[in-house]
């Protein structure tokens, strides 16, 4: 009786819902409501993470610095849009910023063709498909694969570090004029959004409200005074920056300075006999050794070095610099103390008491981790107008200089996230033989042919009826 009253009253139900289905307002009001869902779309976005262990969200780390970051966010990713390889590289860094986008509104990806585009790929020197600029308030860094959250961050903390450390070049001393507007490298450094001051009272430089500049020594040809060695002596012990060009360091009176960093610079010269089959001075060096570390790592374009010296540094017990030698050169020379610049085609023989074999490093880089969890850097080129417009000009000298420089400012520590197990891709195997046998022959074998029974069975019963 109670099963009659159930199928009577589904069958009106039924019955009603097909007469309210053949309605004419039925039509008119389905394209409502897909419009009214549509317009709730667009201006609503709600996304949630059903990952096992939230893969695909923003580490707590991460969302610390994006939220440092008041200002607008520009990137700029140059991909093509081929089926295979330039749309891989699209899906992967839109996948990535969105993350980044959903908690800073102001982020804004742009992607441009390098093929339809080619005058401006030139100018920005991209190099690799898939190569991004980020740019924050005048800063601005490059990012290539991988794209992972953990890259991605760490730029981020370097254009946030960027703008409060300035690059202070040392003057009066005969230093060369790159705060000038003609100097090469000063206007590379301002393009990339490095601050560029000058000064020549070395005592009062740095502001204690800002962060400590990077002083730069830019080959001085005279010697410093007692109280500008101090200057510098007091900055290094502040945990401050330095790039120093020196082609002999009691030339410049900061023996002191070289003995406190552990550094010995020879007197001698480092000369390649090599050049003498092109009719080039024995001093003037290129190379295209490089150490991968650093400022150096995957660095390949071919430098020029004019008068360079060798730098030494021997390890000390408990020393707290990380030394990394950047650049090596004359791999068939040696450092001359014989040679002379007033005679560059006259080889001097190899004395074994006095010089040393080559190859020769030529620019070494310190570094070290401060209280602050900064790294203090310094970096030494032992040749004394490797920064000059006649030096810059040639070579890949330039890119070694700007990649140089913004590795010693950009010294901010970097984040370290842990990488997430994918749990829900994981499948346990079986540890026994027998079991994995059964298993992997049970899909080969096994599988097959039941689905060629099945298929054989349905189409026995098909023709029996």
């Amino acid at each position: 009786m109670a099963d009659t009253k159930f199928r009577r009253s589904s069958t009106n139900w039924l019955s009603l819902a097909a007469e309210l289905w053949q309605h004419r307002l039925v039509v008119p009001g389905l394209l409502l409501v897909t419009l009214a869902l549509g317009a709730l779309a667009w201006h609503f976005n709600i996304i949630t993470d059903h990952t096992n262990n939230q893969r695909n969200t923003l580490s707590n780390a991460s969302l610390k610095v994006v939220q440092s970051l008041p200002a607008p966010i520009e990137v700029t990713a140059f991909c093509s849009n081929t089926p295979f390889k330039g749309r891989y590289f699209r899906k992967s860094i839109l996948s990535l910023v969105q993350r980044y986008q959903h908690v800073h509104p102001e982020l804004h990806l742009q992607f441009i063709d390098p093929s339809i585009a080619p005058a401006l790929a030139r100018e920005q020197q991209i190099k690799k498909e898939g190569e991004m600029i980020i740019r924050y308030r005048g800063q601005q860094q490059r990012m290539y694969l991988p794209y992972s959250e953990e890259a991605f961050t760490n730029v981020l903390l370097q254009l946030q570090h960027g703008e409060r450390a300035p690059l202070l070049f040392a003057s009066g001393q005969g230093e060369l004029a790159l705060e000038s507007s003609a100097s090469h490298l000063a206007q590379a450094l301002r393009g990339a959004g490095l601050q560029v001051m000058s000064s020549d009272d070395l005592q009062h430089f740095s502001s204690p409200d800002k962060k400590v500049p990077t002083l730069v020594l830019a080959g001085a040809t005279q010697p410093y005074s007692s109280q500008q060695q101090q200057a510098i002596q007091t900055h290094i012990s502040k945990g401050g920056n330095l790039v120093w060009l020196t082609d002999d360091a009691s030339s410049q009176n900061l023996q002191g300075l070289a003995a406190s960093l552990g550094l010995n610079i020879s007197k001698g010269m480092v000369i390649d006999p090599a050049n003498r089959q092109f009719d080039i001075p024995l001093h003037a060096l290129s190379t295209q050794r490089y150490s991968g570390q650093g400022p150096t790592q995957e660095f390949s374009l071919r430098t020029f070095f004019d008068q360079a010296h060798a730098i030494m540094r021997d390890r000390q017990p408990a020393d707290p610099w990380r030394s990394m030698p950047l650049v090596g050169a004359a791999e068939r020379g040696w450092v001359s103390t014989a040679y002379r610049t007033e005679q560059p085609e006259k080889l001097p023989a190899f004395n074994a008491q006095t010089d040393r074999q080559g190859p020769a490093t030529i620019a070494l880089a310190l570094e070290k981790t401060l209280a602050t969890g900064e790294l203090q850097r310094i970096v030494v080129i032992a040749s004394n107008s490797f920064f000059s417009n006649a030096q810059q000009q040639r070579g890949g000298n330039l890119a070694f200089s700007m990649q140089t420089l913004q590795w010693v400012v950009n010294n901010q520590p970097t984040i370290t996230l842990p990488v997430a197990p994918l749990r829900d891709s994981v499948i346990l195997l079986p540890s026994q033989q027998t079991w994995l046998l059964l298993l992997f022959n049970g899909f080969q074998f096994g599988l097959p042919a039941v689905l060629m029974f099945a298929g054989w069975l349905r189409w026995r019963r098909k023709h029996q009826h």
